[in-house]
């Protein structure tokens, strides 16, 4: 395997995302296609880790939301303006050539110390996430991720309340 870069945000004029294969054809499609509109119409940041080649190995892309706060699970609810300010990780996808080398968890650390320095400038409550099916989630739940419905096994929007974030970080650390 070759060296790995720290994350940065993408730059479509020189990472390569020509190759990337994370064996979800969404997930690649969206960053080839979609990941550098996005940032040009200010509607999510794409931060990728790459080869010293410039080829994309692992991406996130990060935008801000808001939870309409009637259905926030009560640990985002409580004492929270409506709507519910939060960080959304829209997409999380790894090349299967870096399968498990910690490089998503890796990302997601990243992720996480983002939405605390941004908490620092605006309010940023939680980081949500909608895990994309079952095996998904159960990693985000490993990281720390709570379900918003946890009597419902099926519900894939999970959440990281800000001030859980040291926590989690440590954690991933060991």
């Amino acid at each position: 395997m070759t060296d790995l870069r720290r994350p940065e945000p993408l730059d479509p004029a020189r990472h390569d995302r020509s190759g990337f294969d994370s064996g979800e054809h969404a997930l690649d499609d969206w960053l080839r296609r979609y990941a550098g509109q996005n940032r040009r119409r200010h509607t999510a940041a794409t931060w990728v880790i790459t080869t010293t080649s410039d080829a994309v190995v692992a991406y996130a892309s990060l935008a801000m939301t808001a939870i309409d706060r009637s259905a926030a699970p009560a640990a985002v609810a409580k004492h929270a303006p409506d709507p519910v300010p939060a960080l959304l990780l829209g997409r999380l996808a790894v090349d299967r050539s870096c399968t498990g080398l910690g490089v998503g968890t890796a990302l997601v650390a990243h992720v996480l110390a983002t939405a605390v320095e941004i908490n620092t400038k605006a309010a940023c409550r939680a980081v949500v996430v909608t895990a994309l099916h079952d095996r998904a989630r159960r990693w985000w739940e490993r990281l720390g991720f709570h379900p918003f419905h946890p009597d419902d096994p099926t519900d894939t929007d999970l959440y990281l309340l800000t001030n859980e974030i040291e926590t989690t970080l440590s954690t991933l650390a060991r």
